[in-house]
């Protein structure tokens, strides 16, 4: 079964208008990138969110609040975890990227038919040197005592068409949360944070089927309302289709992530990898 809690009022319902209205500012269209059927995201690590955090107090107070040890603290201690096991660190959230770094962070940004071929090389080269430092630098030779994560996360648009299938978070996601920025009209239906249990064997034990499931609980999207859960075998989680909206569902979706480690809470053979790739 799912470990998880509910905070109704993590953020007041103005703090959540002026994050909304910041981000319409100070963002474009062609910073988000898109996916899922119909979700929009930006994510954590990218030039537009530190674009964002320079313009907007609203979004750098959040930032603080969320990237803290005291809210890493707070869920490890509501989930039953121990948070004397683990560090936080920052390898994909660089604050003040260098020009090596900015320009590799603007040819991710790109599609690949835009990059040239030597450019195209040099990135690749340059995201597999960064996959090699991760994995030796926060690995088990070099963090004896305690395991190195980081949180990354999105701040993200969904509309009419959006939906998630069933499934677990990925391996390396440790404590997996979502924040809502609004409340979805009444006119529309979907769009609602499903909780699971399997109660029968599937081939995917990590993403499976709608029939080797029981629905046990829903949750409706609202205004500041925080969901935090584990991320284990059994946390399977769902998002029905968004059907009839006149807006989007603005959320934020984010997870402490283990930088070179399994999720010690994911124990069957099943496998999902982390997209790391993503937060670069």
């Amino acid at each position: 079964m799912m470990k998880f809690f509910v905070i109704e009022d993590f953020l007041n319902a103005e703090d959540c208008r002026n994050l909304i209205n910041d981000a319409k500012i100070f963002t474009k269209n062609i910073d988000f990138f898109k996916y899922h059927g119909n979700r929009e995201d930006i994510t954590s690590s990218s030039l537009a969110y530190s674009q964002l955090l320079l313009e907007s107090v609203n979004w750098k107070n959040l930032a603080n609040k969320i990237n803290s040890e005291e809210f890493f603290n707070i869920c490890c201690e509501k989930l039953g975890v121990d948070s004397n096991k683990f560090h936080l660190k920052n390898f994909f959230n660089i604050e003040f990227p260098s020009q090596n770094q900015r320009i590799y962070k603007m040819m991710s940004d790109k599609k690949l038919n835009l990059i040239s071929s030597k450019s195209l090389i040099k990135y690749t080269l340059y995201r597999t040197y960064r996959d090699i430092v991760r994995k030796v630098k926060f690995s088990k030779l070099f963090n004896i005592n305690k395991k190195p994560l980081e949180l990354l996360y999105n701040y993200a648009k969904a509309g009419n068409g959006y939906t998630r299938e069933i499934h677990r978070d990925s391996d390396s996601r440790l404590i997996v949360f979502v924040l809502y920025l609004n409340e979805l009209s009444e006119n529309g239906e979907g769009g609602t944070f499903d909780i699971y249990k399997r109660i029968k064997e599937d081939k995917n034990l990590a993403q499976p089927l709608h029939e080797s499931c029981e629905k046990i609980e829903s949750i409706s999207p609202g205004l500041g309302k925080l969901i935090m859960f584990l991320n284990t075998d059994e946390s399977y989680h769902a998002v029905s289709e968004m059907k009839n909206f006149e807006d989007y569902r603005y959320f934020i979706y984010g997870s402490f992530t283990l930088l070179a480690d399994k999720n010690q809470f994911i124990k069957n053979k099943s496998t999902l990898g982390t997209d790391y790739h993503n937060y670069e």
